[in-house]
């Protein structure tokens, strides 16, 4: 009888232990799930930063201010510095005198809260303090609608711009509301 006892114990113990360690390793498969490698939160995350919205763009106005404008985009959070801008630059409307002819925005880069704008060498040919000022700003206070941006500094053709129609660009310029019309 112990000998029969000890065989049924083998026996549920044995059983017991296949059960339990089948439960842990079945895996179901969800047909919705990402094929990429990423996780659905990662795919969600990813969709939500390269969703449309609309941002603020600064231009000229009258009076020598800057007015708001309003632009739809879709691009991701790290293309969207270079998107605005080429909206702003490249795809002005008709008669805006804010830009040199022929801009162009190279590239965009943010580190440590501030942006570097690298434009064609059409950069540089802007004269006169006023239209110079509005063409800046326009750049700079578009740029810091966005809140990782604080501040920009400028380059043309990848060199560093350190004057431009009188004004210092030394150190990055930072928003200034003075210039926006109110």
């Amino acid at each position: 009888m112990q000998k029969t006892l000890t065989q049924w114990t083998a026996v549920l113990l044995v059983g017991a232990g296949l059960f339990l360690g089948g439960c842990g390793a079945a895996q179901t498969t969800n047909p919705d799930a990402p094929k990429s490698g990423q996780t659905v939160a990662e795919q969600d995350q990813k969709a939500s930063r390269t969703q449309a919205s609309q941002f603020t763009i600064y231009r000229a106005g009258k009076g020598g201010k800057l007015t708001a404008g309003t632009v739809k985009l879709t691009a991701s959070r790290e293309k969207l510095p270079l998107q605005l801008l080429k909206e702003l630059v490249e795809k002005r409307p008709e008669g805006d005198t804010t830009f040199p002819k022929g801009l162009k925005v190279n590239k965009v880069t943010v580190k440590g809260q501030v942006a570097t704008v690298d434009f064609s060498k059409e950069f540089r040919t802007r004269r006169g303090d006023q239209d110079t000022v509005l063409m800046l700003y326009a750049i700079v206070d578009t740029l810091t609608e966005l809140p990782e941006i604080q501040s920009v500094q400028f380059t043309s053709a990848g060199k560093k711009v350190t004057v431009l129609g009188g004004q210092d660009l030394e150190t990055p310029l930072k928003r200034n509301k003075s210039y926006i019309a109110k």
